[in-house]
C-alpha cells in the first residue's frame, strides 16, 4: 500500500444514512467550488487518452493565476491535481456513488477489516465514489495496470461559502494492489484518516463478494435532472442473504481467506 498526503480535520459525525437516495456529497461540492470543474469533466468525457495531460495543463494555467499566490504552493498544486483527476475519472465512468443500505451498513461497521487484499481483486465498476463514516468519502478507480487508485477526502472538504483558494484541500492518496497488506502504518499522515480507511477497506472487500448486490443505475436523463438540483444519485449496495439486525452484536464480523479454483479469495462472515 502506497500512501501520499495527510490532513487534520474535525470530522462531522452525523452521516451514515441510507436515505435519501440522492446525496449532496464531495463530488457535488467539488463541482460547485472549482471554477474549472466543468472543463475537467468535459476533458475526461471527450478527451480520450490525452485527458490526464490536458487536465494537468489546464490546472497549471489556472493555479498560476489564482489570487493570493495559492496556486504557487507545491502541496496545493499536487492536491488540486489529484482532486481533478479523481473527479474526472468519476465523471468519465458515469458518476457512480455507492452507498450501503441500512442493514448492510450496520453489519459492515461491526466487521473487522481484512488484513490484506486477495492476490487478484476486481471491482464491479471502473470508478466510483464511496461515502464513509464521519462524513468522509473516497474516490476509487482501477488503473491500466489493475491497481486501485484511491483518494480519500475529509468531511470538511469544500464546505462553507469561502472561495476555493481559502479552503483546506489536503487529501490522502493510496495505491492498492492485489496481495497488499491493509495494516495501517503508524505514521502521522495516516492517523487522522484511520477510521475512514478501515471502513474503506471493508467496503472494497465487500465489492469483491458475489453476494453483494448493486442496485440498477438510474437513467442518464434522471441523473441529469438530479445534477441540475445539485444532487448526486446513489446506487444502493445490499446483501443477498439475511443479516442479523442488532445495535450491539455478540460477535464481530470478519473476513476469512478461502482457496477457490487455484486462487484465493476473501469471504465475508457477517456479525452475529
Amino acid at each position: 500500500m502506497r500512501v501520499r498526503g495527510g490532513a487534520a480535520f474535525r470530522y462531522n459525525r452525523a452521516f451514515f444514512r441510507s436515505h435519501p437516495v440522492t446525496v449532496p456529497f464531495h463530488p457535488v461540492r467539488y463541482a460547485a467550488s472549482r471554477p474549472w470543474a466543468k472543463r475537467v469533466a468535459h476533458l475526461f468525457e471527450h478527451g480520450g487518452k490525452t485527458a490526464v495531460a490536458d487536465c494537468d495543463a489546464l490546472l497549471l494555467r489556472t493555479l498560476q493565476a489564482a489570487p493570493g499566490g495559492a496556486g504557487q504552493d507545491v502541496a496545493r498544486q499536487e492536491a488540486e491535481g489529484l482532486l481533478a483527476q479523481a473527479y474526472g475519472h468519476f465523471v468519465r465512468h458515469a458518476r457512480q456513488l455507492l452507498q450501503c443500505d441500512a442493514a448492510l451498513g450496520t453489519a459492515l461497521a461491526a466487521t473487522h477489516p481484512p488484513k490484506a487484499l486477495p492476490p487478484a481483486p476486481t471491482l464491479p465498476l471502473a470508478a466510483c465514489f464511496i461515502p464513509l463514516p464521519d462524513g468522509c468519502g473516497a474516490y476509487v478507480r482501477t488503473d491500466e495496470e489493475g491497481a486501485w487508485q484511491v483518494l480519500v477526502l475529509a468531511a470538511g472538504f469544500a464546505q462553507g461559502n469561502s472561495a476555493w483558494w481559502q479552503q483546506n484541500a489536503e487529501v490522502l492518496a493510496l495505491t492498492l494492489r492485489g496481495g497488499d497488506s491493509l495494516q495501517l502504518p503508524d505514521i502521522p499522515a495516516v492517523q487522522p484518516w484511520r477510521a475512514a480507511l478501515l471502513s474503506l477497506f471493508n467496503h472494497l472487500a465487500l465489492l469483491t463478494q458475489p453476494r453483494c448486490q448493486l442496485a440498477a443505475a438510474i437513467s442518464p436523463a434522471e441523473q441529469a435532472d438530479a445534477l441540475r438540483r445539485g444532487e448526486l444519485p446513489a446506487r444502493l449496495l445490499s446483501w443477498d442473504g439475511e443479516l442479523v439486525q442488532s445495535a450491539a452484536y455478540g460477535k464481530e464480523g470478519y473476513w476469512r481467506r478461502q482457496a477457490a479454483g487455484g486462487a484465493e479469495r476473501l469471504v465475508w462472515v457477517p456479525p452475529r
